[in-house]
């Protein structure tokens, strides 16, 4: 019975041991403001560059709203817009005489490490705006792309964002390695 005894303080005292350990770990790094996963941005504001949201169908989405800037890997200016999508503001009624292109695709797409207005989907707009065959319209090429994404996920934002934009065509782009 003595050896039950000293082996159920043994276990007791190990299982103390690691939830003090747990405990004192947690509130040393909550203490020190370490957060696990953000990564803090090298401007003033110090905006964390985890600009990813929960999203019921998806996994995650843009945050929508959120803005900093990008410098891991080129750099630029990142805003996302009300709906979630990084690119400009869009009426998600198509206005009259509108030629509209919708953008699915993954970071490719999402092009964080960018300025907007060198990404290939705002590219693709300025051409088409300038080309003979489409004259006297106008053209809006929206950004659907979001960093990860596969093409299920693409296909979830197909039928649960995108259809509300009403796009006369629908790009899927993505990358392929080999």
């Amino acid at each position: 019975m003595n050896k039950l005894n000293n082996l159920t303080i043994n276990i007791g005292l190990i299982f103390a041991a690691l939830i003090t350990g747990i405990l004192g770990g947690e509130i040393g790094l909550r203490v020190a403001k370490i957060e696990g996963l953000k990564k803090v941005n090298e401007d003033a504001s110090h905006k964390p560059t985890i600009f990813h949201t929960y999203d019921h169908y998806r996994g995650w989405a843009l945050q929508p709203g959120f803005t900093a800037w990008w410098r891991e890997e080129g750099e630029a200016y990142i805003e996302i817009n009300s709906d979630g999508l990084r690119d400009y503001e869009y009426s998600k009624i198509k206005p009259e005489n509108t030629l509209r292109i919708a953008i699915l695709g993954d970071s490719f797409a999402e092009a964080v490490q960018m300025p907007i207005e060198k990404t290939f989907w705002s590219i693709i707009e300025g051409k088409l705006t300038k080309c003979d065959s489409i004259a006297n319209r106008k053209v809006e090429v929206i950004n659907f792309g979001v960093h990860g994404y596969s093409t299920v996920q693409e296909l979830l934002t197909l039928r649960h964002q995108v259809w509300d934009y009403n796009p006369d065509i629908v790009l899927l782009a993505f990358f392929y390695r080999k």
